[in-house]
């Protein structure tokens, strides 16, 4: 994981509620079966792989060119539509603070 955006401790967070989400009927039996392990990792594989992804984005088009400095820094492209169409801001920040599958609480009766 990079720290890009500085995500990392979201994701984990989900990651941890899904788990309990997922495992909590199972842990309840005794030892877990590896089925319920696998449909963990099924389920946050996806959001894993797209914010790495977005991470991979956000380091090649700002973070890169700042660090290098051989040109003079500019915005990219989805920058200036986020300063044309200031309704786009909300996008990244809904990204960045609860991930692409947020993850929620369920109470053990739900589970």
């Amino acid at each position: 994981m990079s720290p890009v955006g500085g995500i990392g401790i979201n994701v984990a967070i989900h990651d941890a509620v899904a788990a309990g989400n997922i495992l909590a009927r199972g842990l309840r039996a005794g030892p877990v079966p590896e089925a319920l392990l696998a449909e963990v990792q099924k389920r946050r594989e996806w959001p894993m792989r797209m914010t790495q992804g977005l991470q991979v984005v956000v380091q090649n088009l700002v973070i890169r060119n700042v660090l290098q400095m051989q040109k003079k820094p500019h915005a990219p492209f989805l920058v200036k539509l986020f300063k044309w169409f200031p309704a786009l801001r909300r996008i990244p920040g809904r990204i960045i603070g609860m991930g692409f599958r947020p993850e929620h609480v369920r109470p053990p009766e739900a589970v």
